[in-house]
C-alpha cells in the first residue's frame, strides 16, 4: 500500500479507526464528462493507488481545498442536468454523486460527528489536489439526510438543493427505486432513518416520508449561504443563479453551450447522447390517490417548511 497522497481520483473511500484509506485512480479530470462519476470510473478502468490518512491528520485540510459549491437534491429532480450544465464553461470541475463521500456518510455511522467532519474535509482536499481548479460536488440524494454533517465539513462552501413536485418525485422512486432504497439491508437501515417508528403502511407512505425526510436535512442547511432550485427554473436557473452563486463566469457563448446541452438527456450515456423528453403530465397521471394523501400528510408539510425558510 503507498502511503503518500497523490493526485490521483478518489474512487474508493473507507474510514477505519487507523485512519481514512483512498482508492485513487489515475483519471484525468477532463474525463469527467459522464452523468456520474462511477460511470467514468467504470468507462476509464485506470489503474490505482492507495492513500493512507492518519487519524490525527483527518480534516487537517490545505487553504481552498472546500468545494466551490454542493448541490443536495430529493432526487429525480433535474440535478443531474444542473451538475452536467455547469461543466459546459470548462472552469469548473464536477464531481456527480461520488463514491467515496457515500462510503464515508453510509449508516450505520460508528464514527464521532468529528472523525466524519475531518474525514470528509480530508477526501475534499484529495479531490482539489486532482481538480487542480474549483471543483463542486453533486451529492447523491440521501447525503441531505447529512447535511448538517456536510455543512459543518464545509461551512462556507455555498449549495444549492434542487426540488421538483412531491408527486412526480415519489411515483419515480416508487417506479425505479434508486439503489439506497432498493438494496437488501441497505433499504432496512434507510428506511429505519425516515421511519423510525416504522409507521408506514404502504410504499407510498415510505417514499412520502423519505422525501419530507430529505427536507427537513436541507432545512439545517445556512440559508444565507444558498438557495432552492425548483424543477420548473430549470434550466435557465443554472446560468441565471446556481453559476454565480458558485462563483462560475458564463458568458454568452458558455450559455449557449448550456442552453443547448439542455436540450439532452441529462442522464444518457457521455457516448450516447439522447434527446431529452419531459414526463411531468405522464408522472402525475401515474401517481395513485393513496400516494397523493400521503404526500398531502408528510412531504407537503416539509417542503412548505424548507419554502418558509428561504422566503
Amino acid at each position: 500500500m503507498h502511503n503518500r497522497q497523490g493526485d490521483g481520483l478518489p474512487a474508493r473511500a473507507a474510514l477505519h479507526p487507523t485512519g481514512l484509506y483512498l482508492a485513487m485512480s489515475e483519471i484525468d479530470p477532463r474525463e469527467l464528462r459522464d452523468p456520474f462519476m462511477s460511470e467514468t470510473i467504470a468507462r476509464c478502468k485506470a489503474p490505482q493507488a492507495y492513500t493512507h490518512i492518519a487519524p490525527g491528520e483527518l480534516g487537517r485540510a490545505p487553504p481552498g481545498s472546500a468545494p466551490a459549491g454542493l448541490i443536495f437534491h430529493v432526487g429525480r429532480c433535474g440535478s443531474t442536468l444542473v451538475s452536467q450544465l455547469l461543466k459546459e464553461p470548462g472552469e469548473l470541475v464536477v464531481y456527480a454523486e461520488p463514491q467515496p463521500v457515500n462510503e464515508i456518510l453510509q449508516p450505520p455511522q460508528p464514527w464521532p460527528r468529528q472523525q466524519l467532519v475531518g474525514a470528509l474535509r480530508s477526501l475534499a482536499a484529495a479531490f482539489a489536489r486532482h481538480a487542480r481548479r474549483p471543483y463542486v460536488l453533486k451529492l447523491t440524494s440521501w447525503n441531505t439526510l447529512y447535511a448538517g454533517i456536510v455543512a459543518e465539513a464545509f461551512p462556507h462552501s455555498p449549495w444549492v438543493f434542487c426540488l421538483r413536485d412531491p408527486v412526480e418525485v415519489c411515483v419515480s422512486l416508487l417506479q425505479r427505486p434508486p439503489g439506497w432504497l432498493r438494496e437488501p439491508g441497505v433499504a432496512q437501515r434507510f428506511a429505519a432513518i425516515v421511519d423510525p417508528g416504522q409507521q408506514s403502511s404502504s410504499q407510498e407512505e415510505l417514499m412520502a416520508r423519505v422525501y419530507g425526510a430529505l427536507c427537513d436535512g436541507a432545512a439545517r442547511l445556512d440559508p444565507g449561504r444558498g438557495r432552492l432550485v425548483e424543477y420548473e427554473t430549470l434550466p435557465a436557473a443554472i446560468w441565471r443563479d446556481v453559476a454565480p452563486l458558485f462563483s462560475l463566469p458564463v458568458d454568452v457563448e458558455a450559455r449557449q453551450r448550456m442552453a443547448q446541452a439542455a436540450t439532452r438527456h441529462a442522464k444518457a450515456p457521455a457516448t450516447n447522447a439522447a434527446p431529452f423528453a419531459a414526463d411531468s403530465a405522464a408522472k402525475q397521471a401515474a401517481a395513485s390517490a393513496t400516494l397523493r394523501q400521503a404526500i398531502d400528510a408528510l412531504a407537503r408539510p416539509a417542503i412548505e417548511r424548507l419554502r418558509a425558510i428561504h422566503r
